[in-house]
Parts: structure tokens; C-alpha cells; sequence
């Protein structure tokens, strides 16, 4: 397989399960890379077909006004936390997607969003501080 893109706020796509070997090509930018997603894209069109570099360039969410994630961002007790639309963007629309249950909250602190790290199964998701590395558990539950 190919190297990834890197995504800063999700630590190991590979890991977390939302990539597939695949010939076929990207409906994004037409390139047939070897892999491809397979997580929930949100957007109006049925696409089958994207490329992790054009999740992580943002040409994906651009292109079909799509995002990978149905989430906020919140604080340690899960309270709603604003953050300038910069990190919105660079979260929920160039950040490849991962399982969860339910909606979900990113964890932010240190004033930032934090990184994905792993999911202790089945409901916790784990988050790191990409500041300070402190982590935090988010419940997901079914």
C-alpha cells in the first residue's frame, strides 16, 4: 500500500479500520492509488470512491460538499465548545472518519482540537492533547 496523507487529528487510519485495497479510482480526483475509503461520507451524492489524499487536501469535501464525521467539539465534561471555522474544516471535512455509534464529541483542549488516538471497545474513543498530550476518554455509546 501506498504512505498515507498525513491526517493531524486522526493518529493511525490504518488502525482504525475506514481504508480497503482497491484498483478502482478516486471519484474525486479520477487516480487509482491502491486505497480508498470506506467510511460514511456526508454529503447529497452517492460516492463510493474516495482517495485518502483527497480527504486530506480537502478537494473531497470541497468538490461534493462533504464531511466525514456527524460531531462538535466539546470540553472534559462534554459541554459545547466554539472554535474558529478553520478548525472545523480541518476536523470534520480533512480528517478521514472513523466508526462511532452516535453522534460524537471531539474533545478539545489546550484551545485546540485534540488528535483521535484509538477505541478501546466497544464505547470508549480515546483523544490526545496534541499540545499537552494529556488524553481523554469520549463514551460512544450504542
Amino acid at each position: 500500500m501506498n504512505a498515507l496523507p498525513k491526517f493531524p487529528y486522526h493518529r493511525d487510519p490504518r488502525a482504525s479500520g475506514p481504508l480497503r485495497e482497491s484498483a478502482e479510482p478516486c471519484e474525486c480526483c479520477g487516480l487509482s492509488r491502491g486505497i480508498l475509503y470506506s467510511g460514511v461520507i456526508y454529503t447529497a451524492f452517492d460516492i463510493k470512491n474516495l482517495c485518502p489524499w483527497c480527504i486530506a487536501d480537502g478537494s473531497a469535501a470541497s468538490r461534493f460538499s462533504a464531511s466525514f464525521f456527524d460531531a462538535n467539539f466539546c470540553g472534559d465534561s462534554g459541554d459545547s465548545v466554539s472554535l474558529p471555522p478553520e478548525f472545523h474544516h480541518d476536523v470534520f471535512d480533512r480528517t478521514i472518519g472513523f466508526s462511532t455509534f452516535n453522534p460524537i464529541g471531539w474533545w478539545v483542549h489546550c484551545g485546540e482540537p485534540a488528535e483521535y488516538v484509538s477505541r478501546n471497545e466497544p464505547y470508549e474513543m480515546i483523544f490526545e492533547c496534541r499540545i499537552c498530550h494529556k488524553q481523554h476518554t469520549i463514551e460512544d455509546f450504542d
